[in-house]
């Protein structure tokens, strides 16, 4: 029998490592679709593999019945060497998965530390953090979190202590830090003086230090202390000395470094009363005076309690998450329900009494996805609406809505906002849904525009116009629908463990001009609280999505009376502008416009000028109607 040739076998290898590495680190599903993309290109090579080792795909698959995955034999033979590894790398995570869980049992003992605790890389980003840390940061005591980074104010005094010690030109790092003042080293020789400036109400003490090596790069241990970091738990107090809950918010004051007098004000309770029941405390502690009771104390494990919030904790990530969501929370967007049962979410942005413009979404996008200066929408005389389709965002998931259907979901939008003409616009996988709107409403959508869209994919010639990494999710979209799931929900695993760092994965692609939009924190901060969202509805819906718009693109040219244009960047490194001429064929020949040295993020960053290109297409086409009335 002959072999396969070494270059398809050392490419089908490493595919292979790849799949196995990827069950460890999610961050790697780009490199393995890549992988996978590049086999296809040597078509000779696995059709000759595929007729020396014929393969039973039903059986490797564990398929009841047999199941046609692709259109040639070189195809099925690499779906079924690869079939059984994506099973074999599933159950290794979940492995991974039930060792994570010990590992979030241990990470929550920092939570019950009362110091805020953070591992931060030389930038700053943060790679754990503990839960009284998340609290000082969105406290605004002089820390903040701020695109997945821990930040200080002033913006350079955290920063510049953690390059000191990674640089080594310190073994450690101490600055206060206040909400009213600026940041002040503390002298290293005084850690007496660095005691009391930390229990001083308006100020916040942090020691930062290295904390080992990974990967090669260095990490920082960042420790903060404020002035409540010694709060102890009241039901602690009650539990392990006995005291009543009164007696135990006596002695959480005065553990705190308040007087007698100040603690009984503050408990709003007489002087004679605090005597009374500060009595009470040292004969159950067992102590005659407050220096030995507050010794007791601290002798006791009752410091590593952080009271009843302990018993609601989350795993270490999610805890961390969900305050990196609640940091860059999304603003509330509108809604309405279907007739039949299902919530459908928009956000309305711009000018209220403007021109309405639809906006469909691409792929892993939703309703507060845009550009993030809506003044230019003001100037424009603009109203955006950003409908999230089934399943995306806050809209509710639908199983039988395709994209043929998408246009009556709409309809109730536009009858509940009492809108009867307006513009439509789609970008990148968003394309199919905005023509099918305009093939839908005829002369109610009064423009049409196209910005990065997908290209068509009726057969396999058709992923020519594709980077490697999205012609593998449509190859598998086309053929083994059962096998994008699995990649999917990589994916989705990849942007729950590490949202920032997802999107700085994709960053290194952006062009100059997209760059510009990308380091904007709004923008990000923005657009990670998307990605968070539509991971937690899960690696089905994300397939799904991706299924519509392979196998439910019904491609046909726009009404007449809708006048329609692209516009594609001549670097776009998702999608080549040879899709777009294509598609623009396949539509009947509209308006191609290329735009020089623009990626796939076009739409952002030429925001306004295809938005002036759309209010002038739009008025032309009117002043054509009236003349042609006249």
């Amino acid at each position: 029998m002959n072999t396969p040739t070494p270059r398809f076998a050392e490419q089908l290898s490493v595919v292979i490592g790849l799949i196995y590495e990827t069950a460890a680190d999610e961050s790697l599903w780009p490199q393995l679709l890549e992988g996978m993309a590049g086999l296809i290109v040597a078509p000779q090579d696995a059709a000759q593999a595929a007729q020396d080792t014929p393969l039973d795909m039903a059986r490797t698959l564990g398929l009841a019945t047999s199941l046609s995955l692709a259109n040639s034999d070189a195809q099925q033979y690499l779906w079924a060497c690869l079939a059984p590894h994506f099973a074999r790398s599933q159950r290794m995570q979940q492995e991974l998965q039930d060792i994570e869980v010990e590992r979030d049992l241990l990470e929550r003992v920092m939570d019950r530390l009362p110091l805020g605790m953070a591992i931060v890389d030389g930038s700053g980003k943060a790679i754990s953090m503990n839960r009284a840390m998340v609290a000082l940061a969105q406290a605004g005591s002089g820390l903040r979190l701020q695109a997945g980074h821990l930040a200080s104010d002033p913006a350079d005094a955290l920063g510049s202590a953690i390059t000191r010690v990674l640089s080594r030109q310190q073994d450690h790092a101490c600055l206060r830090l206040g909400p009213d003042r600026m940041a002040a080293p503390l002298p290293e020789s005084a850690p007496g003086q660095a005691q009391a400036q930390a229990e001083t109400p308006s100020g916040l003490s942090l020691w930062v230090s290295r904390f080992g090596q990974a990967a090669g790069e260095g990490r920082a241990m960042v420790l903060a202390a404020s002035p409540g970091s010694r709060a102890l738990s009241e039901g602690g107090l009650v539990a392990f000395f006995g005291l009543s809950p009164a007696e135990a918010r006596l002695t959480q004051q005065l553990a705190l470094g308040h007087s007698m007098e100040e603690a009984a004000k503050m408990l709003d309770i007489s002087h004679n009363t605090a005597k009374t029941q500060l009595k009470k405390v040292f004969s159950k502690v067992g102590v005659k005076r407050q220096p030995e009771l507050l010794q007791a104390i601290y002798a006791s494990p009752l410091w590593l309690d952080m009271g009843p919030q302990s018993r609601r904790m989350q795993p270490r990530r999610a805890t961390l998450q969900a305050a990196l969501e609640g940091v860059d929370a999304l603003p509330a967007g509108q809604g309405m329900r279907l007739p039949d049962g299902r919530w459908m979410a928009w956000s309305d942005s711009g000018d209220p009494q403007g021109w309405p413009l639809v906006l469909c979404h691409g792929l892993l996008h939703g309703q507060h996805d845009r550009h993030p200066d809506d003044t230019i929408l003001h100037q424009l005389g603009i109203r955006l609406l950003i409908p999230e389709r089934p399943g995306c965002g806050d809209s509710d998931a639908a199983a039988h809505v395709g994209i043929e259907l998408w246009p009556q979901d709409l309809a109730c939008m536009l009858e509940h906002l009492g809108i009867e003409r307006f513009g439509v616009m789609g970008w990148s996988l968003g394309a199919p849904y905005a023509a099918a709107v305009a093939n839908h409403f005829g002369a109610r959508a009064q423009v049409l525009g196209l910005v990065s869209p997908m290209s068509p994919v009726l057969d396999v010639s058709e992923l020519r116009f594709y980077s490697g990494l999205v012609r593998m999710i449509l190859l598998t979209a086309l053929f083994t629908p059962r096998l994008l799931t699995l990649m999917m929900r990589t994916m989705v695993r990849g942007v729950q463990r590490d949202v920032y760092g997802f999107l700085e994965s994709l960053f290194p692609r952006a062009s100059p001009s997209e760059k510009r939009i990308f380091e904007s924190p709004l923008y990000r901060q923005r657009r990670a609280a998307v990605l968070l969202k539509t991971a937690r509805r899960g690696a089905p819906l994300v397939a799904d999505e991706c299924l519509k718009a392979v196998h439910g693109w019904k491609v046909q040219p726009p009404p007449p009376q809708v006048p329609c244009r692209i516009w594609h960047g001549d670097a776009d490194p998702e999608v080549h502008w040879h899709g777009a001429r294509s598609l623009a064929q396949k539509l009947g020949g509209v308006e191609l416009k290329i735009v020089p040295r623009a990626g796939h993020y076009l739409m952002m960053s030429h925001w306004q000028t295809i938005l002036e290109e759309l209010v002038v297409l739009r008025s032309q086409t009117a002043d054509e109607r009236v003349a042609t009335l006249v």
